[in-house]
């Protein structure tokens, strides 16, 4: 069953998404990811799991919230490097499941916090090495005004 959903989910992003209700895939996925991430982590029980699995959340937040804005400004998406360290929503959530059911108690909490921390650590280097550079762009909000 669970090897049904990854062969679905993969044929939802291979395609374009064009179509006017695709712009709801990528937070769906992101609501999926971070719902298990959080669902694992309160059902271990584990102390400090769930405190790391916010932390792991907040961290790959800030990766998609980098990724729109430098997509906003015409730049694209990030380095493949950091995309792929990062290991994309399907291997964040089975990093974490395998951690789950390999690792209880303190385990997961270590893997969630470490986890968290190098992806973390690449997001934000990244994403200041890039913004602080000539090529970053002037991306308007909402409002029009300069940001």
């Amino acid at each position: 069953d669970v090897y049904k959903r990854q062969i679905f989910a993969g044929c939802a992003v291979a395609r374009p998404l064009k179509g006017p209700l695709d712009w709801l895939v990528p937070p769906f996925f992101r609501a999926a990811e971070y719902g298990i991430i959080l669902l694992l982590a309160a059902q271990s029980g584990a102390s400090g799991a769930l405190p790391a699995a916010f932390g792991l959340v907040a961290a790959v937040a800030y990766h998609h919230y980098d990724t729109v804005y430098r997509i906003r400004g015409g730049t694209g998406a990030p380095p493949h490097w950091l995309v792929r360290m990062t290991g994309g929503h399907e291997g964040r959530v089975l990093v974490v499941t395998a951690a789950a059911a390999l690792w209880h108690g303190q385990g997961l909490t270590i893997a969630l916090t470490v986890l968290a921390a190098a992806i973390a650590l690449a997001v934000l280097s990244e994403s200041i090495r890039f913004w602080v550079s000539s090529k970053a762009p002037a991306v308007h909000d909402e409002t029009g005004e300069p940001a």
